[in-house]
């Protein structure tokens, strides 16, 4: 009798164990579109899941704040580009893991996918910008900047509101762009008055 209570606590606390080491493989998307994977346990996501619920709520406002000053400038040429831009988001990949490393095998196959498929999109970028004109070219870096600066505007608001950044993944595109512009601006300073 003493045995088999003593086996059955050991059964329950090593169930009680791999209960605790139960994690998620979430995948978050920013407000950006990109997304990356984590393995969360039931607190971490529970936290993310809080952490997102306050993003939208911010969200919402700062949006709203956000295409009223866009509108009210008029050096703004293009319309605000609010609808690209979501609040991030975050759903469980299928069912719970009872091993980090088993997630973490299934993490690493989704990122090489991911990955492989953002090299995809990146080289077919790549040949239809080299089929584009110049004018094509230049509206398309100045929709990248409007929706660089919208997402700033949007991002700076939330982060006051919140008390805290909003994380994002990924590649920032468009960067590069701004860094180019300023390079041209200091250029053009550099140029004797004559313009040669």
């Amino acid at each position: 009798m003493r045995n088999g209570l003593i086996w059955m606590a050991t059964v329950l606390m090593a169930a009680g164990l791999a209960r605790a080491e139960t994690v998620s493989l979430v995948q978050i998307t920013d407000m950006r579109g990109q997304t990356g994977f984590e393995i969360l346990n039931r607190e971490e996501y529970a936290a993310l899941q809080k952490e997102i619920k306050e993003e939208t709520a911010a969200y919402a406002v700062a949006a709203a704040e956000s295409r009223k000053q866009w509108e009210a400038d008029k050096e703004n040429k293009l319309p605000f580009p609010g609808s690209k831009i979501k609040p991030r988001t975050a759903r469980k990949m299928g069912a719970d893991f009872q091993s980090r490393e088993k997630a973490e095998a299934k993490k690493s196959r989704l990122e090489e996918r991911a990955s492989e498929k953002q090299l995809e999109e990146m080289d077919k970028e790549s040949k239809q910008k080299k089929l584009m004109k110049d004018e094509d070219l230049a509206k398309e870096a100045n929709r990248v900047k409007t929706f660089e600066d919208a997402l700033a505007m949007i991002s700076k608001r939330m982060a006051e509101k919140l008390g805290r950044p909003v994380p994002a993944f990924g590649m920032t595109f468009g960067e590069p762009a701004k860094d180019d512009a300023k390079k041209d601006e200091k250029k053009e300073e550099k140029k004797p008055a004559g313009g040669h």
